[in-house]
């Protein structure tokens, strides 16, 4: 049986397409069915890293940079709406046909609008830590939102001398209960795209977009009914910045929900608890794989 770690050392590749107009850049690894990640807010590809390592065994995985986030060309709009027809112009462009969308954060409630516009191309769905589950979420984010300290953060971390480092510092620290446990390649790859102001404006502007002072804007909570797929909704028990329990109450939504709580992580689940979170991905895609055989035997 192969270990997690040995799976660890495949070989991810970077790439560059032009998604209509738009230069893009994604990670990939592995070879079978589709999954196509998307990362949080501000983050980079490299977030999935060795989540990418740990599906890439069974699956060909694939981590996008969202418009304006790590190195993808950035879009006018930066609503999740966008994003989510961003995604799909993307995953013609590379021909994935019915990829697993797997979301984080922001991503979690960009993978939900992909879903709910294009239900029978997502064979399943996977939310980690997703944002859009719910108004609440931490008075940070409210304040950068509505406030002009976001406008002095997206100015001043650039320009700084150890501004991007302590930038990037601090993401980690409140995003993560073990910081330690991430990867080299995100610390590297997540400084050098906050060095130059587009990450963080970008960041800004959905921030705006999907944050006000009573919290997360237009939460898609009541329209999880909606998805016919099996979904998986995975969170980090100690997430500071969307609570646990947002994911409790998605669960109970959903017309075929699993939930995975994960102890001893934050928000930054994907980052410092790859180990959990590629495992009950796996158990979850082989019972959906099960459940489809069952069902096309019956029929």
């Amino acid at each position: 049986m192969t270990t997690f770690a040995a799976e660890r050392t495949r070989e991810i590749e970077e790439h560059w397409i032009d998604v209509n107009g738009t230069a893009t850049r994604y990670l990939e690894a592995g070879t079978g069915p589709a999954i196509l990640l998307i990362p949080g807010e501000g983050s980079v590809a490299e977030e999935w890293y060795d989540v990418i390592q740990g599906l890439a065994s069974h699956y060909r995985t694939i981590a996008v940079d969202l418009p304006g986030y790590g190195y993808t060309e950035p879009i006018t709009d930066a609503s999740v709406a966008a994003f989510a027809a961003f995604v799909w112009r993307f995953a013609r462009v590379i021909g994935l046909q019915r990829p697993v969308l797997i979301g984080h954060s922001l991503g979690g409630a960009v993978a939900v609008q992909a879903a709910l516009e294009q239900p029978s191309r997502v064979p399943a769905l996977i939310l980690v830590d997703s944002a859009g589950l719910g108004r609440a979420v931490n008075p940070i984010a409210i304040l950068q939102s509505v406030t002009p300290l976001g406008d002095l953060i997206a100015r001043l971390v650039p320009v700084l001398p150890l501004g991007p480092r302590l930038h990037v510092a601090v993401v980690a620290l409140f995003g993560a209960c073990r910081p330690w446990r991430i990867h080299a390649a995100w610390w590297s790859s997540q400084r050098r795209v906050v060095s130059t102001p587009v990450a963080l404006e970008t960041s800004l502007r959905s921030q705006r977009a999907t944050v006000g002072i009573f919290g997360q804007r237009n939460p898609l909570l009541r329209r999880l009914r909606e998805l016919p797929m099996p979904t998986l909704v995975a969170w980090g028990l100690q997430d500071r910045q969307v609570p646990f329990w947002q994911g409790i109450a998605a669960r109970r939504r959903l017309r075929h929900g699993r939930l995975a709580l994960v102890a001893c992580a934050s928000h930054l689940l994907p980052l410092e608890a790859p180990e959990e979170l590629v495992r009950a991905v796996r158990e979850f895609l082989a019972d959906v794989d099960g459940d489809q055989a069952q069902g096309e035997q019956l029929s």
